[in-house]
């Protein structure tokens, strides 16, 4: 073997890796920003997120309290806290183009934190269970403190 084809392989190698390797490492910068933008709603807040889980380009937490929930989002930069003592009921809402939360508080307008639409992104899969998760948590949480 000569040099020549021990620099081609590997630039082959190099080439067929790269994809893979920037993929990984948008992902963990996305989520890094995502993450950043929750801790920084929750200190706005005095607070600090104590569970939290990102889907894709959302992210949702909950403080230590459970008082405030908040989400963000990458695509459009929405972000969104949303005061768990003023709401009357969350739902979600499974339409065929778009899944999310909603929360009916009790002298607000109403606050829909979308999941999934289908002018956005491919899939809905991992949206569908993520508001299952955290319409259970949110539900068990407002049966807590409204009881």
């Amino acid at each position: 073997m000569d040099i020549t084809t021990i620099i081609i392989g590997v630039a082959i190698v190099a080439l067929c890796a790269l994809p893979f390797w920037l993929s990984g490492y948008a992902r963990k910068r996305r989520e890094k920003n995502l993450t950043n933008a929750l801790n920084e709603m929750a200190q706005q807040k005095s607070t600090t997120i104590c569970n939290s889980e990102i889907c894709g380009n959302n992210i949702i937490g909950i403080d230590g309290s459970g008082r405030w929930l908040f989400y963000a989002r990458c695509k459009g930069g929405l972000r969104e806290c949303v005061d768990l003592e003023n709401v009357r009921t969350c739902s979600i809402v499974d339409k065929s183009d778009t899944l999310g939360l909603l929360f009916v508080p009790d002298n607000a307008p109403d606050v829909y934190l979308e999941f999934y639409n289908s002018n956005v992104e491919a899939t809905s899969d991992d949206e569908s269970r993520l508001a299952a998760r955290w319409h259970k948590i949110v539900a068990d949480r407002l049966m807590a403190m409204h009881s």
